[in-house]
């Protein structure tokens, strides 16, 4: 996924920390395998707790869940530099995009009870979408040639971007020299609030190419329209609630909000860290489906878990195998990659990136390795992440999902990213 440049993210940060308070739990724990076993433990845990002192992170927890229920959580930091308080597996992290897959699965849940079609024209639906036209290259706008689709929203082919890869939205926008964030804009009259904060847009029609961007957020907006109830309830009721995700949502208790890991941002002079003001909205009114949703690594585990058996655990079924299997497959049109162009000195030569990528595909839910190249992730694997860098790699086909928590700015941070994928390529490893 091409995130924000870092010229667009350069906001603030404190400290360096050390490798106090630094875990590793085995949860739910079956019979010994070539991931559970201590020795292999041993190896991936001591890697990941040096390489965490040399990173300048306040924290990050590292894991992995199986398809039978093996986890593993390697918690390394504390909640906020200088603090006292370690994170472990049941620490709160905002995962920003990660929200994505969660919106896609309630979308999919109304799809099969026959209350959304992945096809049919949603204007009818919500004709609220009639008046989001297309900017053109010169800045003006016309209307689209073809109906929106939800399949189209969550694949993000419907012409939905971002401001930070989409510089005709960009052009649009008044940044906020703290954050690097877009200020919010007044709504005029008579034009529907989506909540966003800023208005989405498009760039193209359905299905002409591949581009990161809101049409998540739409597609939470619909479903808000045909569930009759608010998103932040919807995934409580049907998704949170039934798998026993319990420190989950955009709204949580106070006591898991003051227990949350706080966030940071990276300097880029210094590459030190300083502390970022907390800017979220507490509690939220209006929810998002592309990001904002708060979790903690075991309950996302949980969810990821839950795919990996095709959409039920321990007895409970949230979405069908069916739905399941268009969430870890490529669902693009031929002809449509993703493309994800690398920020121009983003990254040293000896570092991998999570921008940069033009071959890979993309499910209902998030990408879909191709290529083969990149570490010793196999093809076929799904994968995606979130702007405070967070990240997550889920192989039904080995039964494994790999994951890693961490709340810093700028997005793919050099030393976050690399610390996930050394974990990812350890576990594979073992797999091997």
């Amino acid at each position: 996924m091409k995130m924000t440049p870092r010229r667009l993210l350069s906001i603030t940060l404190t400290g360096l920390l050390a490798c106090s308070g630094c875990g590793l739990t085995l949860q739910d724990r079956a019979p010994a395998n070539g991931l559970t076993d201590p020795d292999a433990q041993h190896a991936r845990s001591e890697p990941a707790r040096a390489m965490f002192k040399r990173a300048g992170l306040a924290n990050t927890v590292l894991g992995f869940v199986t398809r039978d229920g093996d986890q593993e959580f390697v918690s390394m930091g504390t909640r906020r530099l200088g603090g006292e308080q370690p994170v472990d597996a049941d620490t709160l992290f905002d995962v920003a995009s990660m929200t994505k897959a969660i919106t896609a699965t309630a979308a999919l849940q109304l799809v099969e009870q026959g209350k959304l079609s992945l096809d049919e024209p949603l204007e009818a639906l919500m004709p609220e979408l009639k008046q989001i036209k297309i900017i053109q290259s010169d800045g003006s706008r016309r209307a689209p040639t073809r109906p929106l689709t939800l399949r189209d929203l969550l694949r993000h082919t419907s012409g939905f971007g971002y401001f930070f890869n989409t510089p005709l939205i960009a052009a649009e926008m008044e940044l906020d020299p703290a954050s690097g964030f877009p200020k919010p804009e007044t709504v005029e009259q008579g034009v529907y609030d989506w909540g966003f904060g800023v208005q989405p847009r498009r760039v193209f029609d359905t299905g002409e190419r591949w581009c990161y961007g809101r049409g998540v957020g739409v597609a939470g907006k619909i479903i808000e329209r045909v569930a009759g109830v608010d998103l932040d309830t919807y995934f409580k009721r049907h998704i949170f609630g039934p798998l026993g995700m319990t420190r989950s949502g955009f709204n949580v208790s106070e006591d898991l909000m003051n227990a949350r890991a706080a966030m940071h941002a990276r300097v880029p002079a210094t590459g030190e860290l300083v502390a970022m003001p907390d800017m979220r909205p507490a509690p939220m009114k209006s929810f998002y489906g592309g990001g904002s949703l708060l979790s903690t690594p075991r309950d996302y585990a949980t969810f990821l878990r839950c795919m990996l058996n095709g959409g039920e655990l321990a007895g409970v079924r949230v979405l069908g195998a069916d739905m399941v299997a268009m969430m870890t497959s490529d669902q693009l049109p031929t002809g449509v990659r993703v493309k994800m162009e690398a920020t121009p000195g983003a990254r040293p030569e000896d570092r991998r990136s999570f921008v940069g990528e033009e071959d890979d595909g993309y499910s209902l839910a998030w990408a879909i390795e191709v290529g083969g190249d990149d570490g010793v992730r196999p093809e076929g694997v799904g994968y995606w992440s979130g702007i405070f860098n967070t990240y997550y790699t889920i192989d039904p086909e080995r039964g494994v999902a790999i994951f890693s928590f961490t709340q810093v700015m700028p997005f793919d941070d050099p030393e976050a990213y690399e610390l996930y994928r050394r974990y990812e390529d350890a576990v594979y490893t073992e797999l091997r």
